[in-house]
């Protein structure tokens, strides 16, 4: 079960925290006033969050991309157009 804590008690015991979030102890979450504002997680657990969420990300991409290209085949649009819209936008970024 998660630990909850102030951020004023938060405040003296970060390095200890750190340490047991670290050591494989729950996540932590920090709280102002009764809400939870932050939550402090392992460097693992991390890592492990954000490749699920850029997995979701890419995903969510890959049906848009797909949606976009029956929507060009219905307009009577090449296809080859989307790659070259989508290699120009590379470019850009």
């Amino acid at each position: 079960m998660d630990q909850y804590i102030g951020v004023e008690q938060a405040r003296g015991t970060l390095g200890r925290l750190a340490e047991e979030v670290s050591a494989g102890s729950e996540a932590v979450v920090i709280t102002k006033r009764g809400q939870a504002l932050a939550v402090l997680v392992s460097r693992d657990e991390y890592s492990r969050l954000k490749e699920a969420a850029s997995r979701l990300a890419r995903g969510d991409l890959q049906q848009r991309l797909a949606q976009v290209r029956r929507e060009v085949k219905r307009a009577g649009i090449p296809p080859e157009a989307v790659d070259e819209a989508i290699a120009a936008a590379r470019q850009l970024a």
